[in-house]
């Protein structure tokens, strides 16, 4: 009860007398002390071998305060009979789809600022922003995915479906890209902004590459592609600490501390038997003698943003 989801907001007040129902207004409970006191409402009973033992049930009365709505509770007056009547029913309004009363209710919204502002009070309009969100990053990640599953896809085909997934590289950037041509000789495919200016650039390739990674003895070293990628990434950071002073007068953008990120590969199609988790552990070496640049395959990049959607659905409880 003390520690209710809702404790510090607004409670919206009805009051039921056989078959109407009163709307009172929004109270608050009292977080200091939000029990006026307890009242017997019935009796429970269980049986403990061959004994019956009772319990008296006691309910809660909050401390209430009014903070808009019908002041006729504060006396002696009935605020039924002076309230006016209404009958409310269930019907359908019209056999519109829904996203065409989904854009008819934006359309309202977007002409009165006041109802927005109502809205965005009330934790359905944000579940309902949290869904649609999800909804929509769940359709790219699955149009992602048949892509990279594609030999036929090519690297620009996959940097048009990502450019518009940048929360698909984590939590850490701000939404969007920042311009792609920092310098006159290079020119990164995504350019990322942390949230304290830094940059973070993306190298996307493309999703068929046979040999991603080749055995050396009895041991898997990365191919050819991707030193070639990682080469490409740390001539493209070089370039950026040389640029370091003119882009954080210019952009605002601190280079000095920028890392690379390369999307290379997909273990579905390398040739020479290795499994994904090889190619994962290969890669798991590769980068850990790396330090601003690290490499990935699309398929562990679609995984592990799938697998944040859904943890992020389980811990807020929402369900497509």
């Amino acid at each position: 009860m003390l520690a209710h989801l809702q404790r510090g907001v607004p409670v919206r007040l009805f009051l039921v007398r056989g078959v109407e129902c009163l709307y009172v207004g929004e109270v608050g409970i009292d977080i200091e002390q939000p029990i006026e006191h307890w009242v017997v409402t019935g009796k429970r009973e269980t049986r403990i071998l061959d004994r019956v033992i009772s319990w008296d049930v006691r309910t809660p009365i909050f401390r209430l305060y009014l903070l808009n709505g019908a002041s006729a509770l504060l006396d002696d007056t009935d605020p039924f009979r002076q309230a006016p009547r209404m009958s409310l029913g269930l019907h359908p309004t019209s056999d519109q789809p829904v996203v065409a009363a989904l854009r008819e209710l934006l359309a309202v919204v977007a002409s009165d600022p006041t109802i927005a502002a109502s809205l965005s009070e009330l934790s359905e309009a944000q579940m309902l922003a949290v869904l649609a969100q999800r909804a929509r990053r769940q359709a790219d990640l699955v149009e992602l995915r048949g892509a990279a599953d594609d030999p036929a896809t090519s690297e620009g085909d996959l940097q048009k479906l990502v450019q518009r997934m940048t929360w698909i590289f984590g939590g850490e950037f701000l939404p969007g890209t920042a311009r792609r041509n920092l310098t006159l000789r290079d020119q990164l495919d995504l350019t990322l902004l942390r949230p304290d200016g830094t940059l973070h650039g993306v190298e996307l390739k493309k999703a068929n590459i046979d040999r991603l990674v080749t055995g050396q003895r009895n041991h898997l070293i990365v191919g050819h592609e991707i030193n070639k990628a990682v080469g490409q990434a740390m001539n493209y950071l070089r370039e950026l600490d040389e640029k370091r002073a003119q882009l954080l007068v210019d952009l605002g953008i601190d280079a000095r501390r920028a890392s690379m990120t390369v999307v290379i590969g997909h273990s579905a199609f390398v040739t020479n038997g290795a499994t994904s988790a090889q190619v994962d552990e290969t890669l798991r070496m590769y980068n850990s003698h790396l330090t601003r640049v690290s490499v990935t395959t699309y398929d562990r990049l679609i995984e592990n943003a799938q697998r944040t959607l859904d943890l992020t659905a389980a811990s807020g409880g929402y369900r497509l």
